[in-house]
C-alpha cells in the first residue's frame, strides 16, 4: 500500500491556522517545525508534519505514536515496524507519503539546468541520458528528485554521496504537480 498526499495551497493557510498546526503537533516534532529561521520553511515543516499525522491516522489508524532514528538520522515510528513513512517539501508544495514498505518522497521544483551540479551528483549512466536530452532542466530534475527519494528511502542520507546514488537501475513514481517533480522510490 501505498498513499501520496500533496499540499500546495498556501493562499488559504492564514497565521493563526499555522499557529493551530504548529500547536496540533507532538512537542518534539513542533521544535523539528520551528527550528528554521525562514517563515516558509516553518510553515512548510509543519504541513508535512501535520499530513503525516493524519495520514498515519487515516490510513493505519494510528493516533498517538512516537519517532525513532537510525545510524543516519532516517525517522521511524517506534513500536509500529510496519509503517513507513517520509516527507518532502520545497518552496512550491508539501509531500507526505505513507506505506507498508521502506519508502522515500523527494519535491523539487524545476530549476534551471547546472552542468557543473550535474557533473558532480550524476552517475555517468545519468549524465549520459541528459546528454541526449532536449530539456535539460527537466531531466536533471527529475534525476534529482529521484536521487533525493533513493536515498532517502536507504535512510543513507547524503553521507552516501548523490553520485553513488544511481536512479537508471531502479523504478520510481514520477508526478508532476504545480511545476514540480515529485519522486517516489519504494523497496
Amino acid at each position: 500500500m501505498l498513499k501520496i498526499y500533496f499540499f500546495s495551497d498556501y493562499d488559504n493557510i492564514s497565521d493563526e491556522l499555522l499557529s493551530d498546526v504548529i500547536e496540533s503537533l507532538p512537542k518534539n516534532i513542533k521544535e523539528t517545525a520551528t527550528r528554521y529561521k525562514k517563515k516558509e520553511d516553518i510553515r512548510n515543516s509543519a504541513i508535512s508534519y501535520f499530513m503525516l499525522k493524519n495520514a498515519l491516522k487515516k490510513d493505519f489508524g494510528l493516533s498517538k505514536f512516537s519517532f525513532i532514528h537510525s545510524v543516519n538520522g532516517k525517522p521511524y515510528l517506534k513500536d509500529n515496524d510496519y509503517v513507513f513513512f517520509n516527507i518532502s517539501h520545497c518552496e512550491k508544495g508539501c509531500v507526505c507519503a505513507v506505506s507498508d514498505r521502506e519508502i522515500g518522497i523527494d519535491i523539487q521544483e524545476i530549476r534551471e539546468f547546472s552542468e557543473r551540479l550535474a557533473e558532480k551528483v550524476c552517475s555517468e549512466k545519468e549524465l549520459q541520458k541528459l546528454e541526449k536530452s532536449k530539456d535539460k532542466s527537466r531531466t536533471f530534475t527529475k534525476i534529482w528528485v529521484k536521487k533525493e527519494s533513493l536515498i532517502k528511502m536507504t535512510g543513507d542520507g547524503f553521507s552516501y554521496g548523490l553520485k553513488k546514488a544511481d536512479t537508471t537501475s531502479k523504478d520510481f513514481v514520477i508526478i508532476e504537480k504545480n511545476g514540480c517533480f515529485i519522486s517516489v522510490c519504494e523497496k
